[in-house]
């Protein structure tokens, strides 16, 4: 019996070859994007998660009740003081932010090489509450043992070959930290060694979220703990691991018994306790985040099974004839159930492989890092999701095909020989879900649309002096490499302005969109308290023609003593400040004239910048190049090598384009962009299949129809009009229902930026003239094969 349901089914499919091709594909693309969307989901929800106590962790922060602001970090003193009277605690541990220093790095014997890692600092008591596994080494040694480092597995690997070749290794820091005594040289010089190695700490943690973590610091005699500011500063958090009978309320009962409170700055602050992950501002952005990909993953996977089950219920209701005959020969409700659950059950078969063997091909390619973010993605936990959500898909065709059973089995069996009135009334739900593809397409298309609208218009807008043309020809360099001198950085200049491609080379201390040189300047020489507030940039002679600012008043720098301010801090002083002195620690200066506004962010409004001269003998940071026309990649090719060969090999070479940095510096536009392109793409396709199945099955259903009005006069463009009516209301419907959702999402998006693009008239008539055009493409192309056929053959026929 089994193989005879076979058999129909797979007869069946090979009827309608085409349709089910294109549910098998819009399924199978909606399936890998709701796995990939719901991973990063899960991801989220399950942060901390990894550590063993994460349900008896929490974390203690400042709570400012005046203005009702809970303060960044604590100080590490407070971990210290709460040791003396905290009840119900096991452990306290005071953790610092993560931060990327640079260290020589004893290799093997005789040879050091320069890496950049990220490490964190901590004591002892981490161990009892985060419950690192330590692979090679031991933490106890580690903890009594000054500068000691516990490296991650992944980097002693990168740098060492193994996790035992780790242990006793040298590392020298060669910067010194911001909590260095006042001994070190700025160079650092501080020596420390691999006590331990531990397993990496999965990326969805609080400690250090989405960012990957090379080493922790114990008894850093440069570091936060036993810095002499550590009572003025914070720089990290306070996390108390709790008994398993505490309970957190016992201890904000204590905070609030003991009245306590924590005086920074002038200022007292009140202690709250916060399960790990639950700190209002970190659970707030996260919850957002991960509602934001389980909601894209579950749209793109709803516009992929409306696809498949309209056309499987369409087709189930086009059999109604088939199904009646059957039950006139004594098919029961059992049978016929097994009979549609079987060729739906191909169908999702098909899919599923083809969607696991997307995520086998796809394998690290759908890793990605960012600046300050990273997420890779496990393909075993990848599959595991897939699975669980195939058996969820074949239940709900279990439903599926259980609704149209009864629902076929109310059909008398002269209506389904006749096919009456119900069943045309069978193709209002696939209409409906039709309907609600469009809407979804609306959605993604029209984000889309605002995405690369909004990327232009910050592209143009920062440092917009220049072109977008002149911007994808201007190399951007990093030369902040500690390994390497000043001098040396010269010369590796020198090179770079001696190829023939390159126009001009601008040197400065930082990249112009990764910082600047300060934010103070004094108005009374000697007077530190007369500060006032402005963006400081250093920049050479050559630098305002070289980024193609104008002069609007006074004249160029000629001497060291001479400064240009821009109009923004002009207008923001509300006065004329040609000839106005200012004053750094170094030396005295004059505005001797303004210059354009110089936009280096659009998610906050400029305070005006002050450009001061810069001596690139002093300290080199960062190069441009300026390169003819086609040529920059060229240029680039050869600055690389020019790089490679004067770096050694464990440090990365980074070159790009200005235009490059301009999207590093927005990435919420870029990122989301290609994301949100990628499901407005698939949207779009799926829904233009899920047309082409409709109206196929329309057209196939109301040929003999199509075939009589043929015979009594009726033209093509009455034909088209009698099939096309129902997409032209099902796209008006849903665009009235989607558009007002859109602009309700732009206008909250919109306060995020200083600048915006025009959503105006213009940009929801393209977004409806594009989806109505391709829809009109689809829904001609099969009317017109439909409406060309011979009346007399198609009578026949029936």
């Amino acid at each position: 019996m089994i193989l005879h349901y076979l058999t129909l089914a797979i007869r069946n499919l090979l009827k309608y070859r085409t349709q089910n091709i294109i549910s098998i594909i819009g399924l199978a693309v909606g399936l890998f994007s709701f796995c990939v969307c719901l991973y990063c989901s899960r991801f989220i929800q399950s942060t901390n998660h990894c550590f063993d106590n994460y349900k008896r962790i929490v974390l203690v922060s400042l709570y400012d009740s005046e203005q009702n602001h809970y303060f960044s970090g604590t100080p590490a003193p407070l971990c210290e003081d709460m040791h003396g009277w905290a009840k119900g605690v096991e452990a306290l541990s005071f953790v610092t932010y993560p931060r990327q220093m640079p260290f020589d790095i004893e290799v093997r014997p005789g040879k050091t090489l320069p890496y950049e890692l990220k490490r964190m600092e901590t004591d002892s008591l981490y161990a009892r509450i985060f419950t690192p596994r330590i692979v090679a080494g031991s933490w106890q040694t580690a903890s009594h043992t000054p500068n000691a480092l516990v490296m991650s597995r992944s980097t002693a690997v990168r740098i060492f070959g193994s996790e035992a070749e780790a242990i006793g290794k040298t590392c020298v820091m060669t910067r010194r930290l911001p909590t260095s005594p006042s001994t070190t040289p700025r160079d650092g010089g501080i020596t420390y060694t691999v006590q331990a190695v531990m397993d990496d700490t999965p990326l969805n943690n609080s400690l250090h979220f989405m960012e990957t973590m090379d080493m922790l610091v114990l008894n850093d005699s440069e570091g936060l703990l036993q810095s002499n500011r550590r009572h003025e500063m914070t720089g990290g958090n306070t996390f108390a691991l709790l008994a398993p009978d505490a309970d957190i309320r016992q201890l904000e009962e204590q905070f609030m018994q003991r009245d306590y409170r924590w005086r920074l700055y002038d200022r007292d602050y009140e202690a709250q306790v916060f399960p790990i992950g639950r700190f209002p501002y970190e659970h707030r952005q996260l919850s957002v985040t991960s509602w934001i990909t389980g909601t894209m993953g579950l749209l793109i996977l709803l516009v992929g099974l409306l696809n498949f089950f309209h056309f499987l219920i369409g087709s189930y209701f086009n059999r109604t004839k088939e199904f009646s005959v059957m039950k006139v020969n004594g098919c029961s409700g059992g049978q016929l159930f097994t009979l549609l659950f079987v060729q739906s059950l191909l169908v999702v078969l098909a899919a599923s492989l083809l969607m696991l063997w997307g995520i086998e091909v796809t394998d690290g390619r759908l890793d990605y890092s960012v600046e300050f973010m990273s997420m890779t993605f496990s393909k075993s936990l990848l599959m595991r999701h897939a699975v669980q959500y195939i058996g969820l898909l074949v239940l709900l065709c279990a439903g599926i095909c259980l609704v149209a059973t009864l629902r076929i089995r109310r059909i008398s069996v002269q209506d389904g020989l006749g096919g009456g009135r119900r069943r045309r009334q069978s193709h209002r739900g696939r209409n409906f879900m039709l309907g609600v593809q469009f809407f979804l397409c609306w959605l993604f298309v029209a984000l889309s649309a605002a995405l690369y609208l909004q990327s232009e218009k910050t592209s143009g807008t920062l440092l917009h002096t220049l072109s977008m043309q002149e911007k994808a020809s201007i190399l951007s360099i990093p030369l902040d490499y500690s390994c390497l001198n000043n001098a040396e950085k010269q010369s590796l200049v020198g090179r770079f302005k001696s190829l023939a491609a390159v126009k001009d080379a601008l040197l400065a201390d930082v990249s112009y969109l990764g910082g600047s040189s300060g934010n103070l300047m004094m108005t009374e020489k000697g007077n530190d308290n007369s500060w006032i507030e402005v963006e400081v940039m250093r920049v050479p002679a050559n630098f305002f023609s070289f980024m193609n600012i104008p002069l609007e008043q006074g004249r160029a720098p000629k001497t060291e003593a001479d400064i240009v301010a821009d109009r923004t801090w002009q207008q923001r002083m509300e006065k004329d400040i040609l000839g106005m002195p200012l004053y750094d620690s170094q030396r005295d200066y004059s505005v001797c004239g303004i210059c354009a506004p110089f936009q280096t962010d659009t998610y906050s409004k400029s305070i005006g910048y002050v450009f001061l001269p810069y001596n690139p003998s002093d300290y080199i940071g960062h190069c441009y190049l300026k390169c003819h026309s086609g040529q920059v990649q060229e240029v680039q090719a050869r600055v690389e090598q020019l790089l490679r060969e004067a770096l050694p090999e464990s440090v990365p070479v980074r070159v790009g384009t200005l235009l490059d940095d301009i999207h590093d510096r927005q990435p919420l536009e870029y990122t989301m962009k290609n994301i949100v392109l990628f499901f407005a793409v698939v949207s779009i396709l799926i829904t233009l299949l899920g047309v082409y199945s409709s109206i196929t099955l329309d057209t196939e259903r109301r040929q003999k129809e199509v075939a009589i009005r043929k015979v009594n006069g009726a033209g093509v463009p009455q034909i088209m009009l009698l099939f096309a009516r129902l997409y032209i209301v099902l796209l008006a419907v849903s665009a009235l229902l989607a558009f007002p959702l859109v602009g309700f999402a732009l206008q909250q998006w919109k306060r995020m930026y200083i600048v915006f693009f025009d959503c105006g008239f213009f940009y929801w008539a393209s977004v409806f003239v594009l989806v109505a055009a391709v829809t009109a493409l689809t829904v001609i192309f099969r009317i017109l094969r439909t409406a060309r056929q011979n009346p007399a053959e198609v009578i026949k026929r029936e």
